[in-house]
This record gives C-alpha cells, sequence and structure tokens, in this order.
C-alpha cells in the first residue's frame, strides 16, 4: 500500500527530491568549554584529575589523599574517548 502511494506521488510530483533531502548543511560543533576545563590534551592523550578529593575524606590517610590529587589518563573504555574529542577538538 505504502508503495503504491509512493509511486502516485512520483507521477504527480515528479521525481524530485524531498525538501529535508536538499536543505542539509552540516555545522561545525563548538568547543564545550566545561570539558575542555577538565581534560588536558598530551602527547598519547588526555588525562584527567581523579575523582573523590572534593568533601568527605577527613579521615583518609595522607597516602590516599596524595593519591587522589593525581592525575590519570582518560581510557577508551565505553567509547568515551570518542566523544570526548568531539567536544575538544572544535
Amino acid at each position: 500500500m505504502n508503495s503504491f502511494f509512493q509511486s502516485a506521488s512520483k507521477l504527480v510530483f515528479g521525481n524530485r527530491p524531498s525538501l529535508n533531502t536538499f536543505i542539509q548543511t552540516r555545522n561545525k560543533m563548538k568547543t564545550h568549554k566545561a570539558a575542555a576545563k577538565r581534560f588536558i590534551k598530551t602527547g598519547t592523550g588526555y588525562k584527567r584529575k581523579q575523582a573523590g578529593r572534593n568533601h568527605g575524606n577527613g579521615n583518609f590517610s595522607s597516602n590516599t589523599l596524595r593519591h587522589l590529587d593525581s592525575f590519570v589518563s582518560v581510557t577508551d573504555k565505553g567509547g568515551h574517548l570518542k566523544k570526548l574529542k568531539r567536544y575538544l577538538e572544535c
């Protein structure tokens, strides 16, 4: 039934492309500033601060707090790196 309507519309209106496919533009994405402030680009990828240091760590040992002060590299687990590149490299 659907092919009947498609062939009838082609017969009446001709074989022109629809308006949606005709006016299709691609815009360059803008840099996501919140992500740009959280991640630092290195020679081999990206790095970020270790999570869990902001509050609630009063009884943590000094070794644990020193570990939480460090940077860690961003892994490609779950495809997050591809999404991150899209937001940062604009």
